[in-house]
């Protein structure tokens, strides 16, 4: 178990005691079966969330995401969606291997995109040679894209513009939660007429694991189906939906905390030489930044870094990753701030 400041990590590693009580105290069945009356609850209470028809709880984000992406898609045809995107990026070429599909990138420095953008990337004509566009990909949060959320008209623009061509939408929310509080919007509102949308708890909610994928036109037994082959059955999965089901009812707002906290990691970092941050004044809970200075190559700056009991992700090159979370306090905000200008050796003036 890791000892120390964790930036490096998407979540907390030490579960609240109400929620480990919530998970031994779970009433348990076979999901396998659909025994498992928490699970059940979690799926309902997710769908009415929503306002789907139906959702189903996996063991992964990047599970829903890539079943999302089987039930929109035939093999040989195009998925659209930012060039940095998760789906296209984090999860192993899954979208190639499980549904035969080709990614074709959007280019977006933040992850977020309009009309226009979208445009550049059509094909021109339907022939033999052209693969077919099925569906857009919508992430938010952006992950590699900075963790900004989508402004709720620019969405509203996008989504329309996918429905006049025909696309299927799937929104990859699996930080859909910090979307929510940044923009001061509801959950609900942000997954609006989206034909699928992810939700993970192993991210701010702080879960262990787990995921829910919400749809409305696909069949229910359809998506089962997929999950069985995906290998996504669990057995008493209610211990895991317990936990999602009290972070839903105790995590939430404590979302603001993280989102205040990214804030002041980010205008300290920024007043540390040889320190560029990309956004001083970040939307949720994902810090990135760079090294100006040639006093550290990024592999010798991430290893003084874990000296000091500081840990990182590290995104390209000269890119770097702080993420705040239920674990991280104001206290460890101060003490990784304190620790980096000290191995930068002298804070701006």
């Amino acid at each position: 178990m890791w000892v120390g400041i964790d930036l490096y990590s998407d979540t907390a590693t030490r579960p609240s005691p109400g929620m480990k009580k919530a998970m031994v105290e779970a009433m348990l069945g076979d999901e396998q079966r659909g025994e498992d009356p928490t699970t059940r609850k979690l799926e309902e209470l997710m769908a009415a969330k929503l306002n789907k028809r139906s959702a189903m709880f996996f063991p992964s984000a990047t599970m829903c995401n890539q079943i999302a992406a089987k039930i929109h898609t035939k093999p040989g045809e195009e998925a659209l969606g930012a060039e940095e995107c998760h789906m296209f990026n984090s999860e192993g070429g899954a979208l190639g291997f499980h549904s035969g599909v080709q990614p074709r990138p959007i280019k977006s420095d933040t992850g977020i995109f309009n009309v226009d953008d979208i445009r550049k990337v059509l094909r021109f004509g339907v022939g033999p040679h052209t693969p077919k566009a099925s569906v857009l990909l919508i992430e938010n949060t952006t992950n590699a894209g900075g963790g900004h959320a989508w402004p709720v008209d620019v969405l509203d623009n996008v989504m329309a513009f996918a429905k006049s061509l025909g696309l299927k939408t799937h929104l990859d929310g699996s930080r859909l939660y910090n979307a929510a509080m940044a923009t001061n919007t509801d959950v609900e509102r942000l997954a609006r007429g989206f034909d699928s949308v992810t939700i993970c708890f192993s991210k701010g909610l702080a879960c262990a694991a787990g995921a829910i994928l919400a749809f409305d036109s696909t069949p229910w037994e359809e998506v089962r189906r997929l999950k069985q082959l995906f290998g996504g059955a669990l057995r008493q999965s209610g211990m895991l939906a317990a936990a999602c089901i009290y972070a839903l009812e105790h995590h939430v707002l404590d979302l603001a905390n993280d989102h205040r906290r990214a804030g002041v990691l980010a205008t300290g970092l920024a007043n540390i030489a040889g320190i560029a941050v990309e956004n001083v004044t970040p939307t949720s809970n994902i810090v990135y930044f760079s090294l100006e200075s040639n006093k550290f190559d990024p592999e010798s700056f991430l290893a003084a870094c874990l000296k000091n009991n500081l840990r990182f992700s590290r995104f390209k090159a000269n890119r770097f990753r702080a993420v705040t979370h239920r674990d991280i306090s104001d206290q460890d905000i101060e003490k990784a701030l304190s620790i980096v200008a000290s191995l930068m050796s002298i804070r701006k003036q």
